[in-house]
């Protein structure tokens, strides 16, 4: 398959957003994170930051599961399922045993000698970790894991029988269709909150958010089959973004009243119009938003440059070592005597630069750029 420069810039571009959004949550916007500084960001400005990081965590996970699907069935086919299996694994289960056994722990252990909250040594403290296995903030590795080997299954043993990508037409999908798989997805995302509520999670895995990430993986496959790619995202991003845009300024609304009533939480966990709105209103934001940004990187951002391989080589790595920079960074400018809104400013710009100057280094040691 020929190389689309402008899915591996909006891979960067998401990969970006991740820290952004890490280091937002360490400044006090809503979220859960390995560190939060006691200087957090107050007022107008952490709602305002609340609401971006709720919004980008709406759509920026989902539309990496979708390129994720869009680009696995060339290589798979490319490859074979032995060969495709073997450099899968190496490329997602060991940094994600390295994460959750070594790098979560420490990173943890760190923060605790930081609030002097912990006398165990280092190896005691990640032994005491990792008798509760936690995924950190690659649980999108162990997800990725499970649809890739859940579609091989398919692909190997369902496909060559019944196909059901065949069993839908080649045409590109009406707006009835795309409205259809919005209803029916947030039914689903309904549904599953009802089992799993918001922000209950399983060895750092959300459940609550499970079914847009099956439905993009999903889409993902599909798209990549029927060929849909530029149509469906220019007609996504023309229609249904500019829909998406109400549905976001809801989910900013929902966001001040949470922050100034933090007690009625519950009222979005349990069965209620407001954890209805809320779920449509996320699922409007999910394939809006996605739309919008494949078409506007495939339109305006579809180029590389000496910069751009650079960071595309490194995004990865990135997702895996950011965690510890961005706490790092964090503590570094506790030191400091600034307003807090300059110094998240200097953390976001700094959690950025030096998590791929970090990376870039560590690809540089044998063997490791087969693995990130």
């Amino acid at each position: 398959m020929k190389r689309l420069y402008y899915l591996d810039n909006l891979m960067i571009f998401l990969s970006v957003l991740v820290i952004l959004h890490h280091v937002s949550i360490g400044y006090g916007t809503m979220g859960g994170w390995s560190y939060v500084t006691p200087e957090k960001l107050t007022g107008t400005i952490q709602i305002s930051l609340s609401a971006l990081t709720g919004l980008e965590a709406s759509f920026s996970m989902s539309l990496f599961f979708f390129i994720s699907a869009f680009l696995t069935i060339p290589s798979l086919e490319k490859k074979g399922v032995p060969k495709f299996l073997k450099a899968r694994l190496i490329r997602l289960m060991i940094p994600l045993l390295f994460v959750m056994i070594i790098l979560a722990p420490s990173i943890l252990y760190y923060v605790a000698i930081h609030n002097r909250t912990t006398q165990l040594s280092w190896l005691s403290y990640v032994l005491q970790q990792n008798s509760k296995p936690f995924t950190s903030h690659v649980w999108f590795i162990l997800v990725l894991i499970i649809f890739e080997l859940v579609y091989i299954c398919y692909w190997k043993f369902i496909k060559p029988n019944f196909s059901i990508s065949k069993c839908l037409s080649d045409n590109i999908p009406t707006h009835f269709n795309i409205f259809t798989v919005i209803v029916l997805c947030s039914g689903l995302t309904i549904l599953v909150r009802q089992f799993f509520p918001l922000g209950q999670n399983f060895i750092g895995i959300d459940f609550s958010n499970i079914t847009p990430y099956i439905f993009m993986y999903a889409i993902g496959i599909l798209v990549y089959r029927k060929h849909w790619l530029d149509e469906l995202s220019r007609k996504v991003a023309i229609i249904w973004f500019p829909i998406s845009l109400i549905s976001a300024t809801y989910f900013c609304l929902i966001i001040y009243f949470l922050i100034k009533q933090p007690t009625q939480i519950h009222r979005f966990k349990e069965f209620s119009w407001e954890s209805v709105s809320l779920s449509f209103a996320q699922i409007f934001v999910c394939i809006g938003f996605s739309g919008f940004f494949l078409y506007l990187f495939k339109k305006k951002i579809n180029f590389k440059n000496f910069i751009l391989s650079l960071m595309r080589e490194n995004r990865y790595g990135v997702y895996i070592f950011h965690s510890a920079v961005v706490v790092g960074v964090t503590i570094m400018l506790e030191f400091l005597t600034l307003n807090p809104i300059i110094k998240y400013i200097i953390a976001c710009i700094l959690s950025i630069v030096f998590s791929y100057l970090l990376v870039g280094l560590i690809r540089k040691i044998p063997l490791v750029q087969r693995i990130i």
